[in-house]
């Protein structure tokens, strides 16, 4: 006798043609947007691409249009009440009471989502830990730092576990350490919620499981970071020499070179593969360049994708659906810059 076989579960985000406007202006554009199971999804684009736009309709903040506009089996275009209950959403903007006690914000936003007593003192006393704020719980939060009021900011909208996680910028500003930390709160959630967080950083897009280039509106490619790396048209190389910024203007006059730029000691060129001559004699003639003594290649990473991506290098990887699963993102620590 055959076993029977399990329907599928329907996809958390579904988004078809998804537009939106602010009067002549089209934010959106028809975007298209499938998240199956839980995972972090960066949003990255360059500034007026609509991320934060895409990000608010997704929690359920704007009136949209759409073709299909599924999440967590909630219509967008309909009543939101339910999908706002299972959502934790922060703006780009510190918005909590600044009067307010960090142990004061926890408590306000648990009443707001009528959480029993216990649940709340036993899901605070853990965000409290995680976050490192349990020194600071009668501090308001006005008077916190800048990493300190993101990770407060984070952890009233993780207080009631909610199924999706929209995040806007989490990390800009912030220090590293705090960057990292958030991160990492990220990380810890993203095997129980769905993550949705755009970014500015080329670190935390490789870092994610889904990456949505979005552009003037629309999704420009979408697919995991390894997925959209493999399909990159371009190559990284790095040129040393005593002028990196004469190596990098001489490279930038250079057929096949798409981008060169200068960093400390030596100037990071990026190749389009197609018009290379050859890696013996591109690493020669880049050697030979004003003010460089040795070129070498290196990998390919998320900096030559995000800058293919930007230049309108790229398209869809095969066999990736249209989205499934401003500013050009910014170097940190142990980070590049792909402007």
């Amino acid at each position: 006798m055959n076993e029977p076989v399990a329907a599928a579960r329907p996809p958390l985000i579904r988004i078809r043609g998804l537009e939106k406007r602010f009067g002549a202006r089209r934010a959106l554009a028809g975007v298209d947007l499938i998240v199956e199971r839980p995972e972090i999804v960066a949003i990255v684009g360059p500034g007026g691409a609509g991320k934060t736009t895409l990000l608010r309709a997704l929690a359920g903040l704007l009136e949209v249009q759409a073709v299909e506009a599924s999440v967590l089996g909630h219509d967008l275009r309909g009543n939101v009440t339910g999908l706002k209950a299972k959502t934790g959403y922060v703006p780009q903007a510190f918005s909590l009471h600044r009067m307010l006690t960090v142990h004061e914000n926890l408590r306000f936003t648990a009443r707001l989502h009528r959480l029993p007593e216990a649940t709340f003192r036993d899901r605070a006393q853990e965000l409290l830990a995680i976050t490192g704020l349990e020194p600071f719980v009668a501090r308001p939060s006005g008077a916190l730092s800048g990493g300190m009021k993101q990770k407060l900011a984070i952890a009233c909208a993780l207080l009631p576990a909610p199924s999706l996680l929209v995040l806007d910028e989490p990390t800009a500003g912030v220090d590293v350490v705090a960057r990292a930390e958030i991160w990492a709160m990220l990380e810890r959630e993203k095997h129980r919620a769905v993550i949705v967080t755009s970014t500015s950083y080329v670190d935390e897009a490789a870092a994610c499981d889904r990456l949505v280039y979005l552009q003037a509106g629309r999704v420009l490619a979408a697919g995991s970071p390894a997925a959209l790396g493999a399909a990159t048209p371009l190559a990284p190389y790095r040129v040393w020499g005593d002028d990196p910024r004469a190596a990098a203007r001489a490279a930038r006059e250079m057929p096949y070179v798409a981008a060169a730029r200068a960093s400390g000691r030596f100037a990071r060129i990026e190749i389009t593969h197609a018009e290379s001559p050859g890696a013996l004699a591109l690493q020669r003639t880049l050697a030979t360049l004003p003010g460089a003594r040795l070129a070498e290649p290196l990998p390919p990473d998320m900096e030559s994708t995000l800058l293919a991506l930007s230049r309108g290098l790229m398209r869809m990887p095969d066999g990736e659906p249209p989205g499934s699963g401003g500013k050009e993102p910014r170097a940190a620590a142990g980070a590049t810059t792909a402007s």
